[in-house]
């Protein structure tokens, strides 16, 4: 507030996960400002994109990011560093802190990759938070000397989730500035009583304790971030992790669906039930629908994106496809197009495509998922060289690099004399996706 930020600031940060990135939150709640969580493995390049999409009108960063923040940060967007806030001196006027909040307000801007590889902020309101909290304890049933892990980024909805849920259920919140087994085994074995985990979390963690059993306080582990193998959720149940499968996306604020707390959904690993609160429609076309107070109210300074999402029938077009059986069994058979999701990182296809057809070797280029024990799925690129250019491996892969995440960079590139096309003319998606399958096998 001394720094002049109010009610209704928008307020990005690039900060560690630790203390004071929690303490963050909470104090753009109580002054009414948007947060706007970055993702530090973005590209200078992609967070530009994302503090201009946001209108952002401060930049807080932490001595590990100031580097990279100094980079991307647009003139007149003023940065402040957060070691500084907090070793201030006490406010001369301190503000009129709220002491209601109004629901239905922006509380936090979250970027999700879309199809078109355009940033897009899903803005959560405080509804939103809340809704989603009161759904996983109707599931969850909290309970007096919980502790919350939180060892996935602040920067997803799954760590802001954690955030929101440990503070209405006065549970304690445990803090790693980033997953590492041997620390989150030992944060088990001192007491934790939930954590969320993706499939290649979850690998380190199965590796790390070795066969030790897990203590009894230990209750429940959420499983996120794209389809979970189900040899890797076999191995798990065996050596008696108490896992729950999630299905979910930044626009319902965190999952929505969850298996593995009933005996339908333990012995078949594909299919979920909805949370309370939460309601579930297929379309005849397959698309899965959901609706709640836990879904977004729209992406920011997007009125087309939102207009897809959110037609105005009270449903979140999710785009994804699936199943639902009488008994309100969902089964994720697909997500929204083509999407990859690695190491639970969202991956737009048509943002690396981008890239490479930027590149003077490459004509044409298609990206997919490829099937990953580790990671879930990794991107694979097919290209068409430029006339008689025979860029290499290596070349592409640093192309890539110096523009996108580490994570967005395809693992390998395979030449082809055409893309595969529909009859409308589109690239094939599924006709490589089965190359891909073959090639992975």
């Amino acid at each position: 507030h001394s720094e002049g930020l109010s009610e209704g600031s928008r307020i990005a940060c690039l900060l560690d996960d630790d203390a004071p990135a929690v303490v963050l939150i909470h104090a753009a709640r109580r002054l009414g400002a948007w947060h706007i969580p970055l993702n530090r493995r973005a590209s200078v390049p992609e967070l530009q994109a994302q503090l201009e999409a946001s209108a952002a009108d401060a930049l807080l960063l932490d001595r590990a990011n100031a580097a990279k923040a100094g980079e991307a940060v647009p003139a007149g967007v003023a940065t402040h560093r957060i070691e500084a806030l907090l070793a201030g001196a006490v406010c001369a006027a301190p503000p009129a802190l709220r002491e209601r909040i109004e629901l239905e307000s922006p509380s936090t801007v979250v970027f999700t990759s879309g199809t078109s590889g355009r940033p897009k902020g899903a803005v959560l309101t405080h509804d939103n938070h809340r809704a989603s909290a009161h759904a996983w304890a109707g599931l969850l049933r909290p309970q007096p000397g919980d502790r919350w892990l939180l060892c996935v980024p602040l920067f997803h909805v799954a760590g802001l989730a954690i955030v929101t849920r440990s503070t209405r259920w006065g549970a304690d919140l445990d803090v790693l500035d980033h997953f590492d087994p041997a620390a989150v085994s030992t944060a088990i074995d001192d007491g934790v009583t939930h954590l969320s985990l993706v499939a290649a979390q979850l690998v380190g963690l199965l590796v790390e304790r070795e066969g030790r059993p897990l203590p009894p306080t230990l209750r429940a582990i959420l499983l996120g971030g794209g389809p979970m193998p189900h040899e890797l959720l076999a191995r798990a149940r065996k050596a008696g992790y108490p896992l729950l499968t999630t299905y979910g996306m930044t626009e319902t604020g965190s999952g929505v669906v969850s298996g593995g707390s009933d005996q339908a959904t333990l012995d078949d690993p594909t299919r979920g039930r909805a949370l309370p609160g939460v309601e579930l429609r297929v379309t005849p076309d397959g698309e899965i629908l959901v609706r709640g107070d836990m879904v977004f109210s729209g992406y920011i300074d997007d009125e087309e994106a939102t207009a897809q999402a959110l037609p105005g029938d009270g449903w979140l077009h999710t785009g994804d496809r699936g199943t639902l059986d009488e008994d309100g069994l969902l089964r994720v058979e697909a997500r929204a197009d083509d999407l990859i999701i690695s190491g639970g990182e969202n991956i737009a296809p048509a943002e690396v495509e981008a890239v490479l057809e930027s590149h003077p070797g490459v004509a044409e280029v298609a990206v997919v998922g490829a099937p990953d024990a580790r990671w879930g799925a990794v991107p694979r690129a097919y290209l068409v060289p430029a006339g008689d250019a025979q860029p290499t491996d290596s070349e592409l892969e640093q192309y890539c690099r110096d523009r996108l995440a580490a994570y967005k960079v395809p693992v390998s590139f395979v030449r082809l004399g055409a893309l595969p096309r529909n009859a409308m003319g589109k690239v094939s998606r599924a006709e490589l996706s089965d190359a891909t399958g073959r090639m992975t096998s």
